[in-house]
């Protein structure tokens, strides 16, 4: 019996990242039904933790399927889904936006942590214009960052130890290894 060990280590890698089923959303965001894709929201629901009720999925995913193959922007989505279920939603409109555009990134509890972005303001209406300011920061961060010496490396090293998804962003690189500093 011959054992690949670099083989099943980079198999073990990406499922514990959980690059498999990121690969199926890249794969069938553009050319599936989002809205009424019940596999493909169970995938995308399962990877990102999305746990909000039937309506709040059927607002989300339906916008999602009307404005994918557009060029929307972090605002007009996190807008949108705060008119339209009553909840400031960071995170889940960065991981649509992510899902459309992989060169963007995902505010995600850990990332944010990790950057040290703290959403603030007494108000909704505050906390929205807040969140639109820290994406953009987080944006910046991830452009300086990535032409760094340190952003440089690891993608080296993501593309070294998981060869088979050097497809992958360099922003999901990054989001990945911020992601798993907990």
């Amino acid at each position: 019996m011959e054992i690949n060990v670099k083989e099943i280590l980079e198999k073990r890698l990406a499922t514990s990242l959980g690059l498999d089923r990121y690969q199926y959303i890249m794969e069938h965001v553009m050319t599936t039904d989002i809205a009424s894709d019940a596999e493909f929201q169970r995938l995308f629901n399962g990877f990102y933790i999305v746990r909000r009720n039937e309506k709040w999925r059927k607002v989300y995913y339906s916008y999602f399927e009307s404005i994918k193959h557009k060029n929307p922007t972090f605002d007009e989505i996190l807008t949108y889904l705060y008119e339209n279920t009553g909840n400031l939603e960071p995170s889940f409109s960065s991981k649509m936006l992510a899902s459309i555009n992989p060169t963007k990134p995902i505010w995600d509890r850990y990332v944010v942590q990790n950057l040290n972005i703290k959403l603030t303001g007494a108000t909704n209406e505050q906390r929205l214009q807040n969140a639109i300011t820290l994406y953009s920061e987080m944006e910046n961060w991830y452009s300086s960052f990535l032409e760094s010496a340190d952003g440089i490396t690891c993608v080296k090293e993501f593309n070294h130890y998981l060869p088979d998804y050097a497809w992958i962003s360099d922003i999901k690189k990054v989001d990945a290894i911020l992601w798993s500093i907990r």
